[in-house]
């Protein structure tokens, strides 16, 4: 018995789960997933921010009023958001900007300061 295992706890608590799972033959439910849909135009832009979606709540609000952002609305009033189509919109609004383009526009910024000194 001179044999030391190192282990996280979430491991241990699941082979203990699944050793006692066996034992009794029960299946242990897993842990409740986490809720696809978001309420609220706060919650929402938190979540794009989480991401990586730097989005301000104003300017989340006017694009959801024109109706560019998908949302339901629930008894006419609370909006709901799916994570899935926050981000497909949030990815669709990226534009991919290369190695030309970055410099580019740093020369221009650049002569701008110039010209103005």
């Amino acid at each position: 018995m001179d044999t030391v295992v190192v282990t996280t706890e979430s491991r241990l608590i699941e082979i203990v789960e699944t050793a006692v799972g066996k034992f009794l033959k029960v299946e242990i439910p897993k842990t409740k997933a986490e809720p696809d849909n978001l309420s609220g135009a706060k919650s929402a832009v938190s979540f794009l921010c989480e991401s990586g979606f730097e989005v301000s709540l104003s300017l989340f609000n006017k694009q959801v009023c024109k109706g560019f952002i998908p949302c339901r609305r629930f008894h006419n009033k609370r909006l709901l958001f799916s994570k899935r189509d926050l981000l497909l919109w949030a990815e669709s609004k990226c534009e991919p900007v290369g190695q030309c383009d970055a410099a580019l526009t740093l020369s221009a910024s650049a002569n701008r300061k110039l010209r103005r000194a």
